[in-house]
């Protein structure tokens, strides 16, 4: 049998689906940092939006958990899905009806917020069971690396929309997008023996004995400090990216889609080492990955040409992307199968919620005391904070 989760022609339908829908998502999400922006000129109000779209992880992950554990990943996936396909179309009408303004952007923005919030785990508990187990971190490095090819052309998509036809018709064709995700899902199956969720306990009980296996496994209690870390000060400050295309830089929409892609380019080349071999990972390499972040993040803080702007987000996209997917990876691989969806849900919640976290704090912080010195200060704590937390070692 072949390590490569290409192999699998499950796999390969579903992900020609994500591929598609995750294109979607990356135009859906330029527009509505520049939207924000637009409505506003307002760092905080960039902040608060881009919050929104993570914060319901923080609050409702631990019980989403707990739900993809106990639900069949296939039709919770096509459910969230065509939920999120509804609220795009609705939110491009509203924008093209001209109805809607900073409150009503954010509204939409947080109930797609709960619906990616919900989504998470069941796509992390739906991977695992269309491949084997000796394809698993071929197929989480494979995934990465179309979530961040989406990154790449997504944005410029994006650019190209917003100039020719407006934000409005980039909500509409994010929701669009999620129609190939759903057929995908819809046509697939799961591998042969993949376990059915068959749970009929407490849920109290089940979210309480997911949040103590996870603190009590060191490893991968180290892992989700180390992802909180470089979600706050390091996914925090780059969701700036709209307010400093357009101050510092002076490039508009067309410049953030440029910054945006730069940063698909550096995932793409992480998650392409990652495809090849994962000998090397583990938490140690994860934790550098943060602090080399971070003190990019510091230079790329005090720059003001455009020119070197996009190699140094290059880099911060190699070494946030390591961060995310090399935690993914090894997580994936030491959880047991029948806490996974919570562990699962647990990760997205740090890795989602810091960044809704980190958003908030820094767009308060750039409102209070100046964009780039704020930047600069994520990039330091960024550095300072990782550089805290103990070294772990995968276990044999």
């Amino acid at each position: 049998m072949s390590n490569s989760a290409l192999s699998s022609r499950r796999f390969l339908i579903y992900l020609i689906g994500s591929t598609v829908s995750l294109h979607g998502l990356w135009i859906y999400r330029v527009a509505l940092g520049w939207f924000a922006w637009k409505l506003t000129g307002s760092e905080f109000w960039v902040g608060i939006v881009a919050f929104t779209q993570f914060a319901p992880a923080v609050v409702f992950g631990p019980l989403l958990g707990v739900f993809a554990d106990r639900v069949d990943p296939r039709k919770a996936s096509i459910v969230i899905n065509s939920l999120s396909a509804l609220n795009m179309l609705l939110l491009g009408l509203l924008t093209w009806s001209g109805m809607v303004d900073i409150f009503v952007l954010t509204a939409q923005s947080l109930i797609q917020g709960g619906l990616d919030g919900a989504h998470t785990p069941v796509r992390m508990t739906l991977l695992p069971k269309l491949v084997e187990k000796v394809q698993l971190q071929s197929a989480i490095a494979s995934a990465s690396i179309t979530f961040n090819v989406s990154r790449l052309v997504g944005p410029a998509i994006a650019g190209v929309i917003i100039a020719m036809s407006g934000v409005g018709a980039a909500f509409a064709i994010n929701g669009l997008s999620y129609l190939a995700i759903i057929a995908a899902v819809a046509v697939i199956k799961l591998r042969p023996g993949a376990s059915r969720p068959n749970r009929s306990g407490d849920v109290w009980d089940e979210l309480i004995s997911g949040v103590r296996y996870t603190v009590a496994h060191k490893t991968i209690r180290g892992l989700l400090m180390t992802i909180a870390v470089a979600s706050v000060f390091g996914r925090g400050a780059l969701e700036m990216m709209p307010a400093i295309a357009d101050v510092v830089y002076q490039r508009g929409a067309a410049g953030l889609a440029t910054l945006t892609a730069a940063v698909g380019v550096g995932a793409i080349v992480s998650g392409l080492v990652l495809s090849q071999t994962t000998a090397w990972l583990n938490g140690n390499a994860v934790r550098l990955s943060v602090m080399a972040a971070g003190m990019f993040i510091a230079i790329f803080g005090i720059n003001h040409e455009f020119w070197l702007a996009v190699p140094l987000v290059t880099v911060l996209g190699v070494t946030l992307s390591l961060c995310g997917v090399g935690s993914q990876i090894l997580i994936q691989t030491l959880v047991e199968e029948e806490v996974r969806g919570r562990v699962s849900s647990l990760w997205g919640m740090v890795a989602f919620g810091g960044t809704a976290c980190g958003s908030l704090i820094v767009g308060s912080a750039a409102a209070a005391f100046g964009l780039q010195i704020t930047v600069v200060a994520s990039g330091i704590f960024c550095v300072a904070a990782a550089s805290l937390i103990p070294k772990h070692k995968i276990p044999p």
